[in-house]
């Protein structure tokens, strides 16, 4: 279930416009007040708010908040206020800028969606840019299989059902997987596994993990060799068959590490993750496996380790 908390009477596109225009004014920005309305409206009522503030003051609402706002609460605030396939595209773009940091941003994109919504992901990034999210991404990955592998996800059309898996199909490529594996890859290994990965339905690829698994006696992801990975090609694989084997474990995992104190708090993974899930069905089981690995809610954990307006908002977000 969503986490974010929207009102079951909310005031009219107007009246919220009015209210955010009266925060803007006077002596400071008062950031609660654009938190209480911001935080606690579907994409379509910020839409709405955003299009009769416009229309009635005569400038846009995404630029005055970005000039009333600073910091991490600004730009959270920015993403937010984008419709969601926008806001994924706009994530992709800062991303292909130095996709061998920033690859699982491309990866949970393309494998955490359903295959309409990546479609509406690059109609939206071609909107923006003049240029497809494969363009990008290919001119931009300067190594072979990390380009070969973030291509083929972010061009694949996965089947979506759940109720076609072939299981001798999922045991003749989980062995093919091993072998890939054991082989560091090897004699068209690279290959063989973007293929599988970046071609199969997603309850395709869970069989075969599964074979994979009860083979031998642990997953692919932990299967997949350690060590140096300058390219980044290693995270995004070991990324994308987390994703996909198990998105609310992943997104935990990728929480976990955003949120560790000792590591420093990465600021712009828990965003992500928060502002991409909070209006989704899926954000309640993320929460939820979160717990069961830090032993401590997400709220708790964003509580601790961001400040100030930015995380009120976060908070906010979070349904607390």
């Amino acid at each position: 279930m969503a986490t974010i908390a929207v009102p079951r009477v909310v005031p009219s596109p107007a009246e919220d416009a009015a209210a955010l225009l009266k925060a803007f004014q006077g002596w400071g920005t008062d950031e609660q007040a654009v938190i209480g309305i911001l935080a606690h409206r579907d994409a379509t009522q910020r839409e709405q708010i955003a299009l009769e503030y416009e229309h009635k003051y005569g400038e846009s609402l995404v630029q005055r908040l970005q000039s009333e706002l600073t910091g991490d609460f600004e730009r959270a605030v920015y993403h937010w206020m984008l419709g969601p396939a926008e806001r994924q595209a706009v994530m992709a773009n800062a991303a292909t800028e130095c996709l061998q940091e920033e690859c699982a941003v491309i990866v949970e994109i393309a494998c955490a969606n359903s295959s309409a919504e990546l479609v509406a992901v690059k109609k939206a990034y071609h909107a923006l840019y003049r240029r497809s999210l494969e363009e990008d991404v290919a001119a931009r990955a300067t190594a072979g299989n990390l380009r070969s592998l973030l291509l083929a996800l972010v061009s694949t059309y996965r089947y979506d059902g759940a109720d076609s898996v072939d299981m001798e199909l999922a045991r003749s490529e989980a062995k093919a997987v091993h072998e890939a594996v054991r082989d560091g890859g090897g004699a068209g290994g690279h290959e063989e596994l973007i293929r599988v990965v970046g071609t199969r339905s997603k309850a395709q690829l869970r069989a075969t993990f599964g074979c994979f698994k009860d083979e031998h006696r642990r997953s692919v992801a932990k299967a997949l060799p350690r060590g140096t990975d300058p390219t980044g090609y290693l995270r995004a694989l070991r990324a994308a068959v987390r994703c996909v084997a198990d998105p609310s474990k992943y997104f935990a995992k990728v929480l976990r590490s955003a949120t560790r104190e000792s590591a420093g708090t990465d600021e712009d993974s828990l965003a992500r993750v928060v502002l991409l899930h909070a209006e989704k069905d899926d954000m309640g089981a993320i929460c939820a496996a979160f717990l069961k690995r830090a032993s401590c809610t997400l709220e708790q954990a964003v509580a601790k380790e961001t400040s100030g307006d930015y995380r009120s908002f976060l908070l906010a977000l979070l349904g607390s």
